[in-house]
């Protein structure tokens, strides 16, 4: 009793350690552009135009945003309240891989895979973060448990085995990519209980089935055919280093930094290391069970990447069914009876290395989200017509925190939402440049003349460059020519707010 009552107290403790990291900022950051989504297009009227949204506006089933629309009645849609879910969905994820750890190996291992899924950076910013990843890792984590447990269970086979079908069938709700980990493990199952397993199967299947329609309309939209138009070898290099240090690259607007990476991934590697040299067969069958259904959540998708037809959807946030497993396999080789002090010491440096960049992501805004509402505050609302351009995918939070009616400009159709045919141009009298630090002044020919700057400040880690007609009249805006501005951005977008056509 007192060695049940310390693993208590400590699981208690690690579960509140990764509550704080999640709430304590929980509504410090700006909603960025997925968010946005969720917030103003998914769930801005009823409950019935959610779910209508979901099928024409998303890439993902309904789950997650029938479960957000709820919530937001209570807790609201601003950033505190429409994370909070995520967030309780991130917190409960840490005493599941407890469970799992504990029924693989016994309760110093789950203590550890508790510890490192409540300090895993990639964790913790899609728990604040207001789309479906976070309830996603928490189904996909439920499912292993009662996987595992129906794999080691005689007696309760059954009941295990439903249960893991519930789970599974709640987790492809939420996100497609749960069925690469569900391969693995009707595998796993089958051939340890066989026909048992039918039961759960079912379930799986009759939520497939049920799925199935939604997804063939979504897919025609091509919402996610973006994706592979970059290149694989570099989006499989930002898994590995999301994995460890989270999203410090592309998610906030700067080129992936490997750097972070390399002393987690190092220290993940020596501890497999320890497993292969020093671990016996039943704790290397042990971390074989999660490291199978890792391995399928990577590998499976990546196969449909580069084979005939080429359903290219790798990316770190599509992959993080594969997270929890792969902490649970490495809790498991930490724990090398044999290797006890050298697996200790690797689990120490690890846990105290993540835990520290949760830190500084939380209190670096270099590591952070862009600072939309800040940027729209120091805008304010427009005194004449004007345009703001910055990251194309900022211009949708910008828009959102103006609530001024702004309007995202499309330079290939001449004007907006008009054919070229109809030559209308667009009159402005202000354009602003906001940039991720500082940038140079864009060159004189892509403003026109009358222009002179106004002004320049930071806003955090962005900066707003002033521009402003000289004389009382508006001018005709270059709209294909400011996308060319420099803004330290990989591409640019132009928003217009108190304009018309001319």
């Amino acid at each position: 009793m007192r060695s049940r009552s310390r693993v208590f107290w400590l699981l208690l403790g690690v579960t509140a350690l990764g509550a704080v990291l999640r709430f304590a900022t929980l509504g410090a950051q700006s909603y960025h552009h997925d968010e946005i989504v969720t917030a103003s297009r998914v769930l801005r009227v009823g409950f019935g135009h959610a779910m209508d949204a979901v099928g024409f506006s998303e890439s993902a089933p309904p789950l997650y945003y029938a479960l957000a629309w709820i919530w937001t009645q209570v807790a609201g849609t601003g950033e505190w309240g429409l994370r909070s879910l995520s967030a309780v969905a991130g917190v409960a994820t840490i005493p599941v891989a407890f469970f799992i750890g504990r029924e693989l190996r016994g309760e110093r291992v789950g203590l550890l895979a508790a510890a490192l899924v409540a300090v895993n950076p990639m964790l913790l910013w899609y728990s604040q973060e207001a789309r479906a990843y976070s309830l996603l890792c928490l189904f996909c984590a439920l499912s292993l448990l009662y996987c595992v447990r129906a794999m080691q269970r005689e007696g309760e086979g059954k009941r295990d085995s439903v249960l893991w079908g519930v789970f599974s069938a709640l987790a492809l709700a939420t996100h497609y990519f749960a069925l690469f980990p569900l391969i693995a493990e009707v595998v796993l199952l089958w051939r340890r209980r066989g026909r048992a397993i039918l039961p759960g199967l079912w379930i799986v299947g009759a939520a497939a089935a049920l799925l199935a329609p939604l997804a063939y309309r979504q897919m025609s939209y091509g919402h996610a055919e973006w994706i592979g138009k970059f290149s694989l070898g570099h989006r499989l290099g930002e898994v590995a280093i999301s994995f460890t240090v989270g999203e410090i690259g592309d998610v906030i607007g700067r080129v992936e930094q490997p750097g972070p990476a390399l002393v987690p991934l190092a220290l993940v590697l020596a501890a497999f290391a320890l497993l292969a040299l020093r671990g016996s067969r039943e704790e290397r069958g042990a971390a074989v069970i999660p490291l199978a259904v890792g391995a399928a959540a990577i590998f499976i998708p990546l196969l449909l990447a580069i084979g005939p037809g080429g359903k290219d959807f790798i990316l770190a946030r599509n992959l993080l069914p594969a997270l929890v497993p792969l902490l649970c396999a490495v809790a498991v080789a930490l724990a090398v009876r044999r290797a006890r002090r050298t697996g200790g010491a690797i689990a120490a440096l690890l846990l105290v290395y993540s835990l520290g960049f949760c830190i500084l992501a939380t209190a670096s805004p270099d590591l952070q989200k862009p600072d939309w509402k800040a940027v729209a505050d120091r805008l304010g609302e427009p005194e004449a017509p004007r345009a703001t351009v910055t990251w194309v995918i900022g211009l949708a939070p910008l828009r959102y925190y103006l609530e001024d009616g702004a309007t995202q400009g499309k330079p290939s159709e001449g004007a907006i939402q008009l054919k070229p045919s109809e030559g209308y141009g667009w009159l402005v009298r202000d354009v602003n440049f906001v940039s991720l630090g500082s940038a140079p002044p864009p060159p004189r020919r892509l403003l026109g003349p009358g222009f002179r700057e106004t002004g320049y400040e930071r806003v955090g880690e962005l900066y707003i460059r002033r521009y402003r007609v000289t004389g009382a009249e508006l001018v005709p805006l270059r709209l294909r020519s400011l996308r060319n501005a420099d803004t330290n951005f990989r591409n640019n977008g132009v928003l217009l707010d108190g304009v018309g056509p001319g």
